[in-house]
């Protein structure tokens, strides 16, 4: 096979890649992908796509080491180190994460926002909830207001520091963007409930759970809006499936507390 056949083949295969992605046949793409680099094992980018393929699928540990195989090859190539950073991330490595993010930054400014992502998520994991907004909206300024999930992560920071407008608004303006989003539906219930607006907590918890059931914090922010309201029961049963079915003890310690106080009066399931 010639030069010109090879890198025509590797053409081919990188947008198939690309079409199984944007169809969500992950695997196929990841498939894909793995076939070039046996053919290409130097391509860099390839590395970097199924990476991030792999970390989105739930394993971030081997897509780790796609983005150092990624940078073993090209120190400067800088979508690896967005790819390494958001890996560090789910470790809990929040400056591992900003360091990665702002070299990231410093090597591909055409891709600024991405980067600016990755920063504003490594601050809010520091708790840097100032901070991460202003990387947020760099970010946002970048997409041209058009990124629900860092809109939505903007919001989360801004219901950290009882800003509860700014975070309706986000949360909202997410929710415009994908009218489905459980976590978002979730998010504005927990700013109700913070805002005593507990028939709006329960609405928005009560639409997120019937489009993931298996989100617990839905059941928190509903379990408290119906306590604040006086329905015990209603209240205990929500409060009881957070306890069968977490698997954080903070979670169980929370829902045993509750189930405590609201004890009496139901047959309470002892």
């Amino acid at each position: 096979m010639t030069s010109t056949d090879l890198q025509n083949q590797i053409r081919q295969l990188f947008d198939e890649a690309t079409t199984f992605k944007s169809n969500g046949q992950w695997p196929k793409a990841v498939e894909t992908y793995s076939q070039i680099i046996k053919l290409a094992p130097t391509f860099v980018p390839t590395y970097v796509e199924r990476g991030l393929l792999i970390h989105e699928m739930g394993d971030p540990e081997r897509a780790f080491q796609d983005f150092e195989s990624a940078l073993n090859l090209d120190a400067q190539y800088g979508p690896a180190y967005y790819g390494r950073g958001w890996v560090k991330h789910t470790r809990g490595d929040f400056n591992g994460e900003m360091q990665d993010a702002k070299k990231g930054l410093l090597l591909d400014r055409q891709n600024a926002g991405m980067y600016y992502r990755r920063i504003g998520a490594a601050h809010q994991g520091l708790e840097q909830y100032q901070e991460a907004i202003e990387a947020y909206n760099e970010a946002i300024k970048f997409y041209d207001g058009e990124d629900e999930g860092t809109i939505y992560n903007r919001g989360l920071c801004y219901l950290e520091l009882n800003e509860y407008a700014s975070a309706l608004s986000d949360f909202n303006k997410s929710l415009e963007m994908d009218p489905d989003w459980a976590w978002a539906f979730a998010a504005r219930a927990r700013t109700f409930l913070a805002m005593d607006d507990c028939e709006k907590a329960i609405a928005d918890s009560s639409k997120a759970i019937s489009i993931q059931p298996n989100y617990v914090y839905s059941y928190i922010w509903r379990a408290l809006a119906y306590e604040t309201l006086g329905d015990k029961k209603k209240a205990r049963n929500d409060f009881e499936y957070i306890l069968k079915t977490t698997k954080s003890n903070q979670l169980k310690d929370l829902a045993k507390q509750h189930l405590q106080n609201l004890k009496g009066g139901w047959g309470w399931f002892g």
